[in-house]
């Protein structure tokens, strides 16, 4: 059996979609008799109280980062410090660290791969040198392929930064995973490895899913509309939307309520909301944990799915947990993406909008507001369907 250890920055008991991808690989490999231990941030860096019960249970182990309270005074306005040093992003200071934690651990337990997630570049950065310093099997797993494949980077030193971390960890990678095969396609296009590569959607999680039932309180009168996560102006633009929204008022007699639930948006993004959106109802909420977020959606009239052009290779988690959760969803997608691909093949519950297309987003949300779901079963797109891959690339 593996001895496995896991670089992520970000772990439990902080929630967040790569986490959950992570910590499920973490549980599987468990179930199947392989040890897995995970080197992680210090709880604070996270904004979370420490618990050393919960890390001993789980096997994870910690190195020093600067708390989340620190680098927020160290990014403000008066002491705009840590930005400009921060090379690697918010996790830099965790490095030399979590690489000095890393080679001990690979001894003390007698670790033999090395297992680490992007786009973090700070657990990548980590991971690599441990492997390459201990001679230990590296797998790493492209959950995004990094910015710079589809966007015209930035030539500045942290650009410069983050691409070699990648290509070093490419370089050392005995295996690779991606999300999709079009991101698998675009890492070998644009890196020319030879390392092996298997394909692990990020699927949904059955016994998550399995936990989430639907309440009795619909409201015949209003509709909500439900969109989980961030969105911004390259490729995950609002504004459309809710032009849309706003032009639909005019035809039906239901209050109609648009529930943003995620990062706040800038007070930019929040004014043109708030000047857009007369004949409805924006509520700005903040993030929630994965449980309560997909409750909420379970129990929306519709979901919306919002991805541009620019994410055409990525298909996120949510695709799988909103087809899973028997919802109506409105994909605002990119026309030739890795989504559109999936959705097409799971089209019952889908009302499609080609995100750059206005006129088709206006027409096509007045579907949604009658909209009648069809009860399907998505087992094969749970992750514990696909994830027996995952063995093969420990034996």
């Amino acid at each position: 059996m593996a001895r496995i250890l896991i670089v992520a920055s970000e772990f439990e008991p902080f929630q967040a979609s790569g986490v959950n991808r992570i910590s499920f690989f973490k549980r599987y490999l468990e179930q199947q008799g392989h040890f897995a231990a995970v080197l992680s941030t210090v709880n604070s860096a996270i904004g979370l109280q420490e618990n050393i019960a919960f890390d001993n249970e789980n096997n994870i182990y910690r190195a020093f980062s600067l708390s989340l309270l620190m680098r927020r005074l160290l990014s403000s306005r008066k002491v705009p410090i840590y930005p400009t040093l921060a090379k690697t992003g918010k996790y830099a200071t965790w490095i030399p660290f979590a690489v000095h934690k890393g080679k001990s651990l690979v001894r003390e337990l007698n670790i033999d791969i090395i297992f680490t997630s992007f786009p973090d570049f700070a657990s990548v950065d980590v991971a690599e040198k441990i492997a390459r310093l201990t001679g230990k099997k590296l797998i790493t797993d492209f959950r995004d392929p990094p910015f710079w494949i589809y966007d015209v980077a930035k030539a500045n030193k942290k650009t410069k930064a983050c691409q070699q971390i990648v290509e070093r960890a490419i370089s050392l990678s005995h295996e690779i995973i991606t999300c999709t095969e079009d991101s698998t396609q675009s890492l070998k296009n644009y890196y020319h490895f030879n390392a092996n590569t298997t394909v692990i959607s990020n699927g949904f999680d059955r016994e998550i899913i399995n936990q989430i039932k639907a309440s009795n309180s619909e409201l015949n009168n209003v509709f909500e509309l439900i969109h989980i996560g961030s969105f911004y102006d390259e490729g995950r633009d609002i504004k459309p939307i809710v032009r849309a929204i706003e032009e639909n008022c005019k035809q039906t007699n239901k209050k109609i309520i648009l529930r943003l639930i995620g990062d706040i948006p800038d007070l930019t993004t929040q004014n043109y909301l708030k000047n857009t959106a007369k004949s409805f109802e924006v509520s700005i909420e903040p993030p929630v944990p994965m449980l309560e977020a997909l409750a909420i959606a379970k129990n929306a009239d519709a979901l919306l799915l919002l991805q541009g052009s620019r994410f055409d290779r990525q298909i996120p988690t949510k695709v799988y947990e909103y087809l899973a959760l028997n919802r109506p969803i409105w994909s605002v997608v990119g026309a030739d993406g890795a989504t559109k691909k999936l959705l097409d093949k799971y089209c019952d519950n889908v009302v499609y909008s080609d995100y750059n297309d206005q006129d088709l987003i206006v027409s096509e949300f007045s579907k949604l507001l009658g909209f009648k779901v069809t009860e399907h079963s998505f087992d094969e797109l749970s992750r514990q369907a696909q994830v027996e891959q995952m063995l093969l690339l420990v034996s």
